[in-house]
């Protein structure tokens, strides 16, 4: 039997944002519930072609399939597969040749349902820090989700915060280049390992940090946990390698005082309260968005076959 192999024009054409945000939002549900087998991830570094690859896998209880997911960046160049594996007999049923577009996608979702979730309901503006891919999506993802009027971007290159400050403006946002001046709500999407300007978390009411997905990065200041309502993907995971372990370890914070990104995001929050989401990435949310496009594409492929 040979190995579907589904490529990139057929998974951007079934893999809709609804399907995407339905599937990383029960994935977060389950894992906060113990419903999840999700391993610890691998990251291999490559900082001589500044490059980097995380392998993941991820169970979601009584899916028909287990996943491992390789997602590379090479020189800001996203690359990667998932494949997909049937959880009762351990045979191969699929691969999903996505080039990384689905780890970016689910990356994007997750980002903007607990930005969503925990930022007041009258916040119609962002600052947004860097200004790579992640930057753009998890703007664009989160005003699926919610009115948005206004970004403020801060990056290290002037021309490439006038050209996401374009893109925005193209998305009919008022879109200015002066992100350390901060917002009530600010995202943070960089690969530093230094912690960024603390001016522009001044005026946060919350703040969601997608960057620090590995050992060695960090990018949010650690007094900005300090006091705050604190959710995290992975409690392990995040403990390990994300900016609420950097907190942690600096004494601001106890490691037992964060909440589940899938607990709030199915239970709700005080959004009246100040806000960190560190977020690093898990497993359990790329088998169940893979899961679903291939479920997609399967009866698609049926439909289209009668």
């Amino acid at each position: 039997m040979t190995l579907p192999v589904i490529g990139l024009t057929e998974i951007t054409r079934v893999a809709t944002p609804d399907l995407v945000f339905g599937a990383v939002r029960a994935a977060c549900i389950a894992h906060a519930e113990g419903r999840t087998s999700v391993p610890a991830p691998m990251v291999l570094d490559f900082p001589e072609h500044a490059g980097d690859c995380h392998v993941k896998a991820g169970y979601v209880d009584r899916s028909p399939y287990f996943v491992v997911k390789i997602a590379s960046t090479f020189a800001s160049v996203n690359n990667g597969l998932m494949l997909l594996v049937d959880a009762t007999n351990g045979a191969p049923a699929a691969v999903l040749a996505d080039e990384g577009l689905l780890t970016a996608w689910r990356t994007a979702a997750a980002g903007a349902l607990i930005t969503d979730a925990m930022t007041p309901p009258d916040v119609d503006e962002v600052a947004v820090l860097g200004t790579g891919e992640q930057a753009r999506m998890q703007v664009q993802w989160l005003c699926e989700l919610r009115p948005l009027r206004r970004v403020k971007v801060w990056g290290r290159r002037p021309e490439a915060v006038d050209a996401l400050c374009a893109v925005f403006a193209e998305d009919g946002l008022d879109a200015r280049p002066d992100g350390l001046d901060g917002a009530a709500c600010v995202i943070a999407t960089t690969a530093a390992r230094e912690p960024l300007p603390a001016e522009a978390f001044r005026s946060a009411l919350h703040v969601t940090g997608i960057g620090t997905d590995m050992p060695g990065k960090g990018e949010l200041p650690v007094e900005v946990f300090a006091g705050a309502l604190i959710a995290t993907d992975d409690h392990a995971q995040c403990l390990d390698h994300g900016d609420f372990g950097n907190a942690v370890r600096a004494g601001v914070v106890g490691n037992d005082v964060d909440w589940a990104v899938g607990a709030v995001l199915r239970d709700g929050v005080d959004r009246s309260r100040r806000s960190v989401a560190d977020l690093t990435g898990i497993g359990a949310a790329d088998a169940a968005v893979a899961s679903a496009v291939l479920a997609r594409a399967t009866a698609s492929e049926s439909i289209s076959r009668q």
